[in-house]
């Protein structure tokens, strides 16, 4: 199988300010700006949105923190490719792989795209048939940025993070004018009672739950972390933390401005609200916020989506390019570019909603695969180093997987075409995985194959086969 040559490694250059602005930076992309429109029309009930994003910033949480017990144990770059495939065997590693690049990562990428383009249409004043091309050209310029060197990335992953707090903090501090009396509470409607108040929940649950998504990131470029091993956890945890208080915060002044019988109508809430606040310059300000929220966001997913493709490509002969390491920049430039690659061409031929519906709901059973490996590792490997372990185990990690678990049945159940687009799509990778591992001279024990018997440099640190930091 082709490697990289040894001298030619990935750099630990990532600090803890560094990662947990990664995290904050993929969490923060532009559903904060839009889904509140989604949820009202779905749950007509101040007081039960405000308890949704609280909800979803819990289960997110819960989420991390077994994240964080993983990712301490595996620093290696890859993330939850690296979890999966330790726990479950090389074909769940490869179907996760093929489902990212395919699926969710490219498609979060198209969609990061769409908004970046669409707002700077906007404000800029051009028209709706240039948004494709700049969408395409925002994806090209951050790719080769990335491609450059990590640094570089890194740069305007933070400037970019800090530019889209700000845009949130504004969103906040109109809250104290409505405190002095220039905004006013939201009337409650009448919000739907017994199973349909459930099932309006669930939906709208959907928005919450997509809203938060990103806090995964960190753990995708372990091996360009410093300390990992306690800089990773940190940075996961915190991440989510500072965004559930930011969210929560966000979508009480909404309400303070909009009234909910509007906010399903209102699908620009946070241009609403600071025009209703400030004025014109409010909305032409969020406007560009927006559009630089997006294009942070959008760089952070290329970032990270390129050491996912990096690490299949070390350990699956198909896409054994794809771990190929820049000599001059030391980055996965083949990874990076491959990811921009099926990204435009998706931006090219589908609408901002097939994106987000089919691939939102395919990658949440990944996430719960990954939870539960907290669980199986507890038990096949109770000696292996840990460490973070997961607080409150083991009921954090058996309350984010049966909320998963109901996620990915009601999305099924509510969108069954898009739901069963997006699991085709997965399905697609078995036939790769066979021609992937003939390529590689034997198919092994197929999907019972565990990592532990035939790739040792998997195995967590300090255990047998380790060889320290890559």
């Amino acid at each position: 199988m082709r490697r990289p040559e040894p001298h030619t490694t990935l750099v630990r250059s990532l600090g803890l300010a560094d990662s947990t602005l990664l995290v904050i930076g993929c969490i923060v992309g532009v559903g904060i700006f839009r889904t509140a429109s989604s949820i009202a029309g779905h749950l007509p009930s101040p007081p039960l949105i405000l308890a949704l994003w609280l909800a979803g910033g819990i289960v997110s949480l819960f989420g991390a923190l077994c994240y964080a017990e993983l990712a301490a144990m595996f620093p290696k770059s890859g993330g939850d490719y690296i979890y999966i495939t330790r726990t479950y065997g090389r074909f769940w590693g490869f179907l996760f792989g093929w489902t990212k690049l395919f699926v969710e990562r490219t498609g979060t990428i198209a969609i990061l795209g769409f908004v970046f383009a669409e707002y700077l249409a906007r404000v800029l004043g051009s028209g709706n048939g240039s948004i494709r091309w700049m969408a395409s050209c925002g994806v090209i310029l951050l790719t080769a940025i990335n491609v450059f060197g990590i640094r570089w990335g890194k740069y305007v992953q933070n400037s970019l993070t800090v530019l889209k707090i700000a845009a949130l903090c504004s969103i906040v501090g109109v809250g104290l004018l409505a405190a002095q009396g220039q905004g006013s509470l939201a009337p409650a409607a009448v919000a739907p009672t017994g199973l349909t108040l459930w099932q309006a929940m669930g939906v709208a649950f959907v928005s919450v739950l997509w809203t938060y998504g990103g806090w995964t990131e960190a753990a995708y470029v372990a091996e360009e972390v410093k300390d990992s091993q306690r800089t990773v956890p940190r940075a996961i945890v915190t991440g989510v933390l500072l965004t559930t208080v930011i969210y929560t915060l966000v979508n009480a002044v909404y309400l303070l401005y909009i009234p909910i019988s509007q906010m399903p109508s209102t699908p620009l809430v946070a241009a609403a609200t600071m025009e209703r606040a400030i004025g014109h310059a409010g909305a032409i300000f969020i406007g560009w916020m927006v559009a630089c929220s997006a294009f942070g966001a959008l760089n952070g997913y290329i970032l990270t989506g390129g050491r996912i493709l990096y690490a299949l490509g070390q350990d699956h002969p198909l896409f054994n390019r794809l771990a190929t390491i820049s000599p001059r920049f030391r980055t996965p430039a083949a990874a990076l570019w491959l990811n921009a690659a099926v990204a435009i061409l998706l931006i090219h031929t589908k609408t901002f909603d097939q994106i987000m519906t089919y691939s939102t709901v395919v990658i949440q059973v990944f996430f719960t695969m990954a939870v539960i490996a907290v669980m199986v590792l507890r038990r096949t490997q109770p000696d292996a180093p840990r460490p973070y372990r997961v607080w409150g185990y083991p009921f954090v990690p058996i309350v984010f997987i049966l909320v998963m678990v109901g996620f990915v049945l009601n999305i099924t159940i509510k969108e069954p075409t898009e739901a069963l687009f997006g699991f085709g799509l997965m399905a697609l990778g078995f036939p790769l995985y066979i021609l992937s591992e003939a390529t590689r001279g034997g198919t092994g024990d197929g999907p019972r194959d565990l990592v532990a018997a035939t790739e040792p440099e998997l195995a967590p640190m300090g255990s047998p086969g380790s060889n320290g930091h890559s």
